[in-house]
């Protein structure tokens, strides 16, 4: 029973985790998807304003759980002569929110007199946060330009578990190879 019960904890984490991420895709239509098998990491220069290169752990747990997808999909992980090559990139921005609840008013009066008073309150919070995006991009290899992009952003509260992580990564590659457009 207490197995069942830590299953179900991690089940609705994971939907947790991945019900506020809003993601979307982009391709290039011209692009023959089912010509690609095999894939490859990126390996060059990265902005220095790249969120997951300033977090080397966290990228290299994303990249397993990229890696993870797309070899149960039916791709293979190759050194060299791949068919496309996977680059993953990250960035954060602050975010500011602002709630303001209003009281009603008291008041009191004579009717059909010329006076009166009423009062009422409202008080403002406001709140920052960190807004991640995570961008999934696919290039060919021989043309050496992108042909596929998925991003998915959403609020990240703490390190994710390996269940989330996958959950993020499965929602945001759920369109790859896209569908022939018709």
């Amino acid at each position: 029973m207490k197995y069942l019960k830590a299953v179900l904890v991690v089940a609705l984490l994971s939907l947790w985790g991945c019900s506020s991420l809003s993601t979307t895709t982009d391709f290039d239509p011209d692009t023959d998807f089912s010509k690609y098998k095999t894939y490859s990491w990126y390996t060059g220069e990265m902005p220095a304003d790249d969120a997951l290169s300033a977090d080397p752990l966290a990228k290299k747990r994303a990249i397993k759980s990229i890696d993870a997808y797309l070899l149960s999909n039916g791709y293979k992980l190759v050194s060299s002569g791949a068919d496309f090559v996977v680059i993953l990139h990250a960035g954060t921005k602050e975010k500011m929110q602002i709630n303001n609840y209003g009281y009603g008013g008291y008041g009191y009066g004579m009717y059909g007199r010329g006076w009166g008073h009423g009062y009422g309150m409202s008080q403002t919070d406001v709140t920052y946060y960190d807004e991640t995006t995570v961008i999934i991009d696919i290039a060919d290899a021989d043309k050496k330009e992108l042909v596929w992009r998925g991003t998915g952003t959403g609020i990240i509260r703490g390190k994710l578990t390996d269940e989330e992580r996958d959950a993020v990564v499965a929602k945001i590659l759920a369109d790859f190879p896209p569908k022939k457009l018709d």
